[in-house]
């Protein structure tokens, strides 16, 4: 059946006509193939090389997708919230698998990550799509190493394709008063005179409660959001990602003077629901008094800003925009950050590092009028 060659291991012919070679390594049986006794022979003295040399480290025999599944599902899920889990689900399913599911976790090599990339960039995917696919594997592959599985991330020193620097198209403060005034006798003006004040997220705003809003002291209280989930079907009320994210910020006198108009609207759909009314005590409820659809809202957005004769965005643009806003008026980064409910000050000057140039010209003229 086979032939020791030189007390190493062994070569033998297999019944599919291919070669296996085969050793003992640390107790545990290693084997290769090939199409000649040679080719078998080099591809098993390779592997040993990688092992003695530490660069691969024996595991549980598992393929890429057995291994990537069991990451997402029963590990990295404890530490993601159910919206990027779906993404995370997401980007498995349509890419990685596809992908890489099929090898042998200890074969994956970085020039196969390098290739994955390129091809999906000339495929037209964004830069931003490809660095995104290449994040969630390196890191299922970075807890692989942790957890001794692999010596070696894949992923390492694979070249990444530039992201343009984004251009966040936002409101200056004449085009966010042109906006808010747009949508007056609206169901959304209360929600976008928020939006642009607190720089707030649409999910946290749909969540939020009259409880949450402390008059006396002009502040709102942000501890929760709401997200559709994919595959359930209905919105659920969840926790903010980091402890940064549970925060309180300052209202504007708008905001307070605004409060009024607000709960008449409120007045007005509940008595019109009658007994289908759900009163949960939400600042922007739907017409059941239940949460309002993200989707819907962004539907009459876009009517308000084409009456107000502005191009078309996204709501999260105006979290944006109040941001932009704020370091216009010469506002603290932060302070800025507080806001936004950033977990660092980096992430907030990565977002808005174009804006504080133009603040730079404020420090001169303090400066001139010091030391004139």
């Amino acid at each position: 059946m086979g032939r020791r060659v030189q007390g190493a291991g062994s070569v033998y012919l297999r019944k599919d006509g291919r070669f296996a070679a085969s050793a003992s390594f640390e107790g545990k049986r290693i084997t290769k193939y090939g199409k000649s006794k040679k080719e078998a022979w080099d591809n098993l003295q390779t592997a040993l090389d990688d092992l003695k040399a530490g660069r691969v480290v024996l595991g549980p025999k598992q393929t890429v997708a057995q291994y990537l599944t069991h990451w997402l599902e029963d590990e990295h899920r404890l530490q993601i919230g159910p919206a990027t889990l779906q993404q995370y689900r997401s980007v498995l399913r349509a890419a990685l698998i596809p992908a890489f599911g099929h090898m042998q976790l200890d074969q994956l090599k970085r020039e196969q990550v390098q290739a994955f990339c390129a091809a999906k960039l000339e495929s037209g995917l964004e830069p931003g799509t490809v660095r995104f696919y290449h994040k969630v594997l390196s890191c299922a592959l970075t807890a692989a190493v942790t957890n001794g599985i692999l010596a070696r991330n894949p992923c390492q020193n694979v070249i990444l394709p530039k992201v343009p620097k984004r251009k966040h198209n936002v409101l200056d403060k004449e085009q966010a008063t042109r906006l808010v005034e747009a949508a007056r006798g609206r169901r959304l003006w209360f929600l976008l005179l928020m939006a642009l004040t607190t720089a707030a997220r649409l999910g946290e705003l749909l969540s939020l409660h009259w409880e949450d809003i402390d008059v006396e002291s002009k502040r709102i209280s942000i501890h929760r959001t709401v997200s559709r989930i994919i595959g359930k079907g209905q919105l659920e009320r969840l926790q903010p990602k980091t402890s940064s994210g549970r925060r309180r910020v300052v209202l504007a006198q708008a905001v307070i003077d605004g409060m009024p108009e607000q709960k008449a609207l409120i007045a007005t759909l509940r008595q019109r629901a009658g007994i289908r009314w759900n009163e949960l005590d939400l600042v922007f409820p739907n017409r059941h008094g239940s949460y309002l659809n993200a989707d819907q809202v962004r539907i009459e957005l876009r009517a308000i800003l084409a009456e107000a004769g502005l191009s078309k965005r996204t709501f999260h643009k105006l979290r944006h925009s109040a941001a932009t806003i704020l370091f216009a008026a010469g506002v603290n980064p932060k302070v800025v950050q507080e806001m936004l409910g950033h977990s660092d000050i980096a992430t907030t000057l990565g977002l808005y590092g174009d804006v504080l140039p133009d603040m730079q010209q404020e420090v001169v003229d303090i400066m001139d009028d010091i030391f004139e």
